[in-house]
């Protein structure tokens, strides 16, 4: 197997999320004794995007790093560049994942790439919102959005459209969000991408929750949640249920938010977001609050301050042992401490 034999059908498979059928492929290809240097850089690359997919981000980064440490070609270079930046985005490394996927950018340019600049300017402008700076992300996004109608990208179109209605809810314009997010589910169902369809149907609902729209933003939190028991998407399922906390709350329920807030935050535990966990632990901070449970409210709250501290530090330094010991003390059976 050539190197672009082993990349098409490593591209197929990851599309399919057969993640299991790539490992066996990968496996199978690193047996031959002679395998030529080529194919061995395109082998690690996609053992590296493989831990990608089953998002053990730094297994990612670590692969891609040992990868980015050899003279790779062009075009191998750039890939590797958006995914590590891609990598470090899910551990909050975002600074470093900007400049990372600012050469990704020019080396997508020489290479005439607009499926991978698409991709990278919509990372690019989900780092931003995650920043607040949602002007910026506005900008990213419908660069992305254009690169993507003009080179027929449906899936990193929908990307595009996703985010778009994501910024669109930060500015207060809810209308606009749910018609990029209704457009974005449209494109994912026609082109059978059941994972990202059950994101969008998430980020429906989230925009229901912010409006007060109950009864219509339980029936996609369902429908989303089937989907990422289906798929096994624990990052989907940690928004569904952080989302489900945002319901129960809105609606003055506040211990059914709690439960939905504490379930969220061990799958993002799990995973090792800190920005993830920070997220859960300040609205469990905020529940506690409003429930006049002040040493509780404290509790989580320094337990979000811990994991925000953790996001400027590199993956190498940071104490995730501790933070999980912390909260599991405080969780008796993997059950909320009420």
């Amino acid at each position: 197997m050539n190197a672009q034999e082993l990349s098409e059908r490593a591209e197929q498979l990851l599309a399919a999320h057969q993640l299991e059928d790539l490992q066996s492929l990968l496996d199978w290809a690193q047996q031959d004794s002679e395998v030529p240097p080529p194919v061995q850089m395109w082998l690690r690359y996609y053992q590296a995007r493989l831990d990608w997919a089953r998002q053990d981000w730094r297994a990612a980064e670590s692969g891609f790093r040992k990868l980015l440490a050899q003279d790779l070609p062009v075009d191998l270079r750039a890939r590797a560049l958006r995914w590590l930046g891609e990598s470090l985005h899910y551990g909050g490394q975002w600074q470093e994942q900007l400049l990372l996927e600012q050469e990704a950018l020019i080396l997508t340019s020489v290479l005439g790439d607009d499926s991978n600049r698409a991709a990278i300017y919509n990372m690019m402008g989900w780092t931003h919102l995650r920043q607040s700076r949602v002007q910026e992300a506005l900008v990213a996004f419908e660069h992305s959005l254009r690169l993507c109608q003009g080179s027929g990208s449906r899936e990193q179109e929908a990307w595009a459209l996703n985010n778009l209605g994501l910024a669109y809810l930060r500015l207060g314009d809810p209308e606009k969000a749910l018609d990029a997010h209704r457009a974005s589910l449209a494109i994912r169902r026609e082109e059978g991408l059941r994972l990202e369809e059950g994101r969008s149907l998430h980020n429906i609902a989230e925009v229901l929750v912010s409006q007060g729209y109950w009864r219509q933003a339980d029936k996609f939190l369902r429908d989303s949640e089937a989907i990422a028991q289906e798929v096994g998407d624990q990052i989907g399922l940690s928004y569904v249920l952080f989302t489900r906390g945002q319901w129960e709350k809105g609606q003055g329920r506040l211990e059914q938010a709690l439960a939905a807030y504490h379930q969220s935050l061990e799958l993002r535990m799990a995973v090792g977001s800190q920005a993830l966990i920070a997220e859960a632990h300040w609205a469990i901070a905020d529940v506690y609050r409003l429930m006049g449970n002040w040493l509780k409210a404290a509790d989580h709250a320094e337990l979000a301050a811990r994991a925000w501290r953790e996001i400027v530090k590199p993956w190498g330094t940071r104490e995730l042992h501790g933070t999980d010991e912390s909260l599991h003390s405080s969780q008796k059976g993997g059950k909320p401490n009420a």
